[in-house]
């Protein structure tokens, strides 16, 4: 084992030197106060330092330190060493080194202090008259965990089987009966959206908009301000989940779910093309633009515009057909007050 030494190599310059943490300094003071701390009872724990020592007569500049400065230490809290291996007696890990045991119980310690904390205070809420009773049961709980955990692990694809397969059935039956209750009931006098799409008027407003704002936000304007004019029971689409973009269309008088939303994204290539071929409007509203260099930038800038091909840019679509389904999204507000 290794031994804690004063080391004096020099009767003038007294130097103290803890083997166990190699800790050295030259006052006494702060010596002692070192042999208080807890890294150092801690290390001296874990190393199985033994207290008593006999001084080694044969080194000269050599003084020991006095056993009483020095915390005592039980059996207990030593690490045991046999032949073959050191064990942790907390954990009972066996190491084949005690350098190994030493870094261990650093870690060990703390854990072991921290679970004796938890359980006290777990027990500390607990009345006297039933420490007894609780201690049973955690005895009786801790035996048949295992196989508790065996059984349930068993049961889990069953029961996940069923309660899926459940409750698919179920949400998708009530859903589709919801909406086409409320579609076929309700709405049965909603527009056909190729009517309502044809029913949006392009006016010098509607270039004035797009040359301030481009194609993509002056589509999305014309679709959701027509539809927000319209009674919620008259529309031609609505949508019950924004976020997956499911929507219900009603054309050639029948409501059917848009399912890859071909007729949304055909409903904003008519109307792209409506305002491309309809240009001659603004130039007829405006007769002096030939001439006049702020309007012939406009027109250029209606121009570059409408030609945008926005109807083939998946993400200008998107932009459009996001504001579309919060446009016509059923809130809960609506359902309760049409379907149930």
């Amino acid at each position: 084992m290794g031994k804690m030494l004063i080391k004096n190599p020099k009767k003038t310059n007294k130097k103290f030197f803890c083997e166990c943490c190699t800790f050295e300094c030259s006052n006494k003071k702060d010596f002692n106060r070192h042999l208080s701390t807890t890294k150092h009872q801690r290390l001296m724990m874990a190393n199985g330092w033994l207290i008593e020592k006999t001084p080694d007569h044969n080194s000269s500049h050599n003084q020991y330190i006095d056993n009483t400065l020095l915390p005592k230490l039980s059996n207990t809290e030593k690490g045991f060493f046999t032949p073959q291996h050191y064990e942790c007696e907390n954990c009972k890990k066996v190491y084949a080194h005690l350098s190994s045991l030493c870094k261990h119980k650093k870690k060990c310690l703390d854990n072991v202090e921290e679970l004796n904390e938890l359980i006290e205070n777990q027990v500390s809420t607990i009345p006297k008259e039933k420490e007894s009773e609780f201690k049973e049961l955690v005895l009786l709980l801790l035996k048949e965990n295992k196989e508790i955990q065996k059984n349930f692990i068993d049961l889990i694809p069953h029961i996940k089987g069923n309660i899926t397969s459940n409750s698919h059935n179920t949400t998708t039956n009530n859903n589709q009966f919801n909406i086409n209750m409320f579609l076929n009931e309700h709405c049965k006098n909603a527009m056909n959206l190729t009517d309502f799409i044809h029913s949006l008027p392009i006016t010098n407003e509607t270039y004035d908009h797009t040359i301030e704002n481009g194609l993509t936000k002056t589509i999305t304007h014309m679709i959701t301000n027509g539809l927000s004019n319209m009674d919620i029971l008259e529309r031609p689409i609505h949508c019950t989940d924004p976020a997956r973009k499911t929507m219900y269309v009603k054309d050639n008088d029948v409501w059917e779910k848009d399912n890859e939303l071909v007729k949304v994204v055909d409903s904003i290539k008519i109307l792209s093309l409506k305002q491309r071929t309809n240009i001659s409007k603004w130039q007829e509203a405006n007769q002096g633009w030939k001439t006049d260099e702020d309007l012939q930038t406009k027109m250029t800038s209606l121009v570059f515009y409408s030609m945008t091909d926005i109807e083939n840019d998946e993400k200008e679509c998107n932009k459009i057909i996001r504001a579309i389904s919060k446009n016509t999204y059923l809130t809960s507000e609506i359902k309760n007050e049409y379907i149930n």
